[in-house]
């Protein structure tokens, strides 16, 4: 199965960028964040605009899949590494891409040691939209949750997670595809990570800052097992290492 073709150097110094500027957006405008999470915010109703119980089912559907599509890679990678064989049509790598991903990016990451150790509130918990504690600016790790906090956004991580696994599927069955099909995959996947963004966001659950950097977190992750698993990084470090010793 070929997969596509990526300028892995581009597309790093691309990632470099996004960390960089928007660290130092987040940081030096707090009020990005604290506007955003006001336009959702209503005095003595807290974060109510987004009440339509049809969000937070589709919420938990998304959520849901990500879950199902981990617990198959798990076994399908190895199944299909060990028979030399695809399993449900794709090859042992490309199910070590999704479940490494997974791994990498929302478990480890950032519910492993980011959310685990940033201490800081969520909007809804802040003092200034009717909560008990204080706003800290993104990327500060403080006091102020003790558990499951705020920076950054697991649900997000695993939704851009997911919206890049089917932007690959898209790709990957490109020549089986109409053009209609190959954009209508696309679509989910970029609906998949927005929707996930702003429903978080809209019930006062993230700031803007943690879904960025969240998102963020699953293109980084991406990018570089892409690079060890497709565009030869891991066969190159072993070649050092064999040279070395």
């Amino acid at each position: 199965m070929s997969v596509p073709k990526i300028d892995m150097i581009f597309a790093g110094r691309l990632l470099l960028a996004a960390w960089i500027g928007g660290f130092l957006l987040f940081r030096f405008v707090p009020e990005l964040d604290l506007g955003v999470a006001g336009l959702f915010y209503r005095a003595g109703e807290g974060f109510s605009v987004i009440t339509n119980p049809l969000w937070e089912w589709l919420r938990q559907r998304i959520w849901d899949v990500s879950i199902v599509l981990f617990l198959v890679s798990l076994v399908a990678w190895p199944w299909a590494g060990l028979r030399h064989r695809t399993v449900l049509r794709l090859p042992a790598r490309i199910w070590a891409f999704i479940c490494l991903l997974y791994l990498l990016g929302p478990i480890v990451v950032v519910n492993g040691v980011l959310k685990a150790n940033s201490g800081r509130a969520r909007p809804a918990d802040v003092d200034l939209f009717g909560g008990a504690h204080h706003f800290s600016l993104a990327g500060t790790f403080t006091d102020q949750c003790s558990r499951n906090c705020s920076f950054v956004s697991g649900e997000v991580a695993a939704a851009v997670a997911l919206g890049l696994l089917i932007w690959l599927g898209a790709e990957l069955s490109r020549l089986r595809l109409p053009r209609w099909g190959l954009l209508y995959l696309r679509a989910i996947g970029v609906f998949v990570a927005v929707f996930i963004i702003v429903q978080r966001v809209g019930t006062g659950r993230h700031f803007l800052s943690d879904t960025y950097f969240a998102g963020l977190v699953s293109l980084t992750a991406a990018w570089l097992l892409w690079g060890i698993l497709f565009a030869g990084w891991g066969a190159q470090l072993l070649a050092r290492t064999r040279r070395k010793s």
